[in-house]
């Protein structure tokens, strides 16, 4: 499962060693500034938006990789009927949205200051 941590002014989302060979991403950073809203995923498949570009995918296991989309792209790492944190940003960043399976959302979610933690799910 992904870790998400906070280090100085940057969120960063750290894959578990197998899913970063499969996404080829060691870690993905966003600066806080840019974070527009963190939260849970209803469903473990509503953040996947869009078509795969560079992704890897077992089926009933795991979507991993990037999605592209009209609004630019994602970084997915999810699994199916874990629970999914969803990292929406705004600004020039490089994903719009990051999707990970997390072993437990609240704590994921409580890494964030309170003003960016949303109380209902996503999607």
């Amino acid at each position: 499962m992904a870790r998400l941590l906070i280090d100085r002014d940057d969120l960063v989302v750290r894959p578990a060693w197998w899913q970063r060979v499969a996404t080829g991403h060691r870690e993905v950073r966003v600066p806080l500034s840019a974070v527009a809203r963190v939260g849970g995923a209803s469903a473990w498949w509503r953040p996947l938006r869009g078509r795969a570009q560079r992704t890897s995918h077992l089926p009933g296991l795991a979507h991993l990789g990037v999605w592209r989309h009209p609004d630019g792209q994602d970084f997915v790492a999810v699994h199916p009927w874990k629970p999914v944190v969803v990292v929406e940003t705004r600004g020039h960043t490089r994903f719009a949205r990051i999707a990970v399976s997390v072993r437990d959302t609240r704590a994921a979610v409580g890494v964030l200051p309170a003003d960016r933690r949303r109380d209902r799910p996503f999607c």
